[in-house]
């Protein structure tokens, strides 16, 4: 027996990164930015000695971005994306934090589903297509807490689907 959830037709859906890979990356970057400062302190931020040991305060200092990035990115709880009646509400930049924009549905030409062959497996993406404009929004949704299906189901009330593999309309 299904679900309401699953049996129900969705008409918007609100989709955010999962938390478990916000706190693997928080994990990581914490874990290198600590061991470099325990293995490393006298070849640390000494300006005296940049020259020899500049290439550790460099990797450190970038680490050190990347963690507090992380950790502002694990308190960020606002969606990665929305499909409204309205249109797609997408995030304006990759930095935690950041605004949706709207774009609307009349705006869309089309949505691509693509996909990326990696080393770890399969990474899905969303590229949304404007009409008059060259511009395209990528989604990856790989790391998100919605299955990608109910996402496409409700894109598929909106506008067209195109498939990654022979560019036909996708149909279910």
């Amino acid at each position: 027996m299904e679900t309401f959830k699953n049996s129900a037709i969705l008409e918007e859906i609100e989709v955010k990164t999962d938390s478990s890979v916000k706190s693997f990356l928080v994990v990581v970057f914490t874990a290198i930015a600590v061991l470099m400062i325990y293995k490393l302190p006298k070849e640390l931020l000494q300006w005296e000695k940049f020259n020899p040991n500049g290439i550790f305060t460099i990797a450190f200092l970038a680490i050190s971005i990347l963690c507090v990035l992380s950790w502002l990115w694990l308190l960020d709880t606002q969606p990665k994306f929305i499909i409204k009646k309205d249109g797609f509400w997408v995030r304006k930049t990759i930095l935690p934090f950041s605004a949706l924009e709207l774009i609307k549905w009349n705006d869309i030409k089309h949505v691509e589903y693509d996909s990326v062959k990696e080393k770890r497996g399969r990474s899905f993406f969303l590229v949304i297509h404007r009409k008059e404009s060259s511009k395209t929004n990528k989604i990856e949704l790989s790391e998100i807490d919605q299955p990608k299906e109910d996402v496409l189901a409700v894109i598929r009330k909106f506008t067209t689907i195109m498939n990654y593999a022979d560019r036909i309309k996708v149909t279910q």
